[in-house]
Parts: structure tokens; sequence; C-alpha cells
């Protein structure tokens, strides 16, 4: 994993399955609920989007005139609808998941993204009542490297979760212990849900060999928040 998460060409998305297992393995269910939200994405579920996918993009239309067609005209919070101005604006919460956003990035080099908001085409036939234009289309564009900041903060949750786990190892050890996987994931302070900061503290409990262990939660032994 450690190989994957510094090689900057490497998709995130299979070393975030690495790190779903890395959790079961340390019973950390933080860090396997952040991992799986970032697969899953964040769209259609009650969960928070955190604060490091919240993007610039400006709000934009295409449609008609009398006289000419327009594209990517500006749409100022006069142009929308009264219940749709405080929600829509120049910046959205990106909620896709990790997948689709390096797909984005692949499929369209250089290129801006087009992300319609919710109920794009109602709004789009709202605004072009009792107006001289008529609305065809409203989007968000969003700059590829908006995007691959998102990847990068992820990234770097990834690179540090790695540097625990090295921190724990004794030099000249290769691969970490179940000890010392339990030992790094309890010190991971990781960003989940509202951007609130998570530390890990469930219970670990490690067999070796033959042995057998169980951990049994308490009421103070679970993830707190700060």
């Amino acid at each position: 994993m450690e190989d994957d998460v510094l090689d900057e060409n490497r998709r995130l998305a299979p070393i975030l399955r690495q790190v779903i297992a890395l959790g079961g393995q340390a019973h950390s269910q933080p860090l396997r609920t952040w991992a799986l939200r970032e697969l899953q994405g964040y769209e259609g579920t009650d969960v928070p989007i955190p604060d490091y996918r919240r993007i610039p993009a400006p709000l934009v239309m295409d449609g008609l005139t009398a006289r000419f067609k327009f594209r990517e005209q500006p749409v100022s919070s006069f142009d929308l609808p009264d219940f749709a101005r405080d929600s829509l604006g120049d910046g959205i919460r990106f909620g896709k998941s990790i997948g689709q956003i390096e797909s984005l990035i692949a499929g369209q080099p250089g290129d801006s993204v087009r992300i319609a908001p919710p109920m794009a085409a109602e709004l789009a036939v709202l605004m072009s009542q009792n107006s001289h234009r008529q609305v065809l289309r409203l989007y968000w564009t969003v700059d590829p490297s908006a995007l691959e900041g998102i990847l990068d903060q992820v990234r770097t949750r990834l690179v540090q979760l790695v540097g625990e786990l090295r921190a724990a190892m004794p030099h000249g050890q290769k691969d970490p212990t179940p000890d010392q996987v339990a030992q790094a994931v309890q010190n991971i302070n990781i960003t989940t849900g509202d951007n609130s900061s998570v530390t890990v503290t469930a219970p670990i409990a490690v067999a070796h060999r033959r042995g057998v262990a169980r951990a049994v939660a308490s009421s103070e032994q679970t993830a707190t928040d700060r």
C-alpha cells in the first residue's frame, strides 16, 4: 500500500479498498466508513460532504434570444428563482465517488467538466418564463484542477496513514504486525462527515498463532468527535 500511495500515477480507488481491509484488521469503524464513503460517493446519502470537497465552480447557462445563441453566460442570483438562490452559487460540494472523479479528469483532459445542479431542467423552464431569453441548459463549469485538488486531499490523508504505520515499526522491519497496525490506526485523526475531526479509539484485539483475541467496546471506547 505504501508504494501505491506514494506513486502519484496510481489510482486512488484500489488504495481505498486496501484501507477498508486495513480498517477491518484494526477494528476501526471510522477508518472503514471514511474510505467506503470516498469510494461510493456522498450523493444520495445523509452523510455531509467534507469541506475539502467544496470547490469553486461558476454557475452558467446556455440558451437563445430572438437574435442570437449564448453559451456559458454567468448566472447571477437575480436570474434564479427565490427558492434556489441560497442553494446554488459559485461553489459546490462535490459528492461523486473517487472513481468517478478520476474518470472525469481522464476522460476530458484539460477541459472543464459540466455538472448539472439538482432540478436543472425545471430551473431552466422557470428562468425562461416571462423573459426575453430561453434557457436551454444550466450547469456548473468545474476546472479539472479543482477535481485534482480533491484527489490530492484524499491522497494526503492516505500518506498520513502510511506515516503512522511506519512510525510504529522499528527500523529495518518491512511489514507491520497486527499490533503495529492497531497502534497506528489509533493515532490517526481523519476527517469524516461534517468535517469534524474523528480520533480512532476503537478497541483492538490481536491474536497470534493459534491464539484467540476478543475486543469489547465500552461506552467510552468509541470514536470520539472533537
